[in-house]
């Protein structure tokens, strides 16, 4: 298998994870939902690196947003989640090297830091309120949360387990 083939099956697996993870969500008020979408992304973003992070949360975001009628946050969610994912697998991935806890937790509280900042702009967009965004600021910060979590204590065993593949 060529490294570009490779890629692009980290890529729609990877993306294919994400959207699952997302599946899995608990609705807030005003939209908001809290899900294991960020711990997917996370952690596929510390195990693969920026490259798949990056496509991985843009595109398992985009579509989720399609599947379930949030259309009006697809392309916010594919920008934002997209650079969630590079900022982690930027400053988290470890190449030969599994990364330590505290890396994957600086570098995941960047992408969730991002991420609140990403989402109260689309809010305010999208709902048409300052108050609305703010609102929904507990839930993007639980889901963050969970995502950390995961990726903290997930990543460093599953990277040195893929490394083994």
């Amino acid at each position: 298998m060529t490294d570009s083939v490779r890629q692009l099956t980290r890529i729609g697996m990877a993306s294919a994870l994400c959207v699952a993870g997302t599946l899995i969500l608990i609705p807030g008020p005003n939209g908001a939902l809290i899900h294991l979408g960020s711990g997917a992304l996370y952690l596929v973003a510390v195990i693969y690196g920026r490259r798949v992070g990056a496509w991985a949360g843009a595109i398992g975001s985009l579509v989720f947003d399609l599947i379930v009628g949030l259309s009006a946050y697809s392309l916010w969610s594919f920008v934002i989640k997209g650079i969630a994912g590079w900022l982690v697998g930027r400053f988290a991935h470890g190449g030969v090297q599994t990364p330590s806890r505290g890396v994957i937790l600086g570098a995941t509280m960047l992408a969730s830091l991002w991420t609140l900042i990403g989402y109260i702009g689309a809010w305010r967009f999208v709902i048409g309120s300052w108050a609305a965004a703010i609102a929904n600021i507990p839930f993007s910060l639980m889901t963050s949360a969970v995502g950390i979590v995961v990726a903290v204590l997930a990543a460093p065993v599953l990277s040195r387990i893929v490394r083994k593949v």
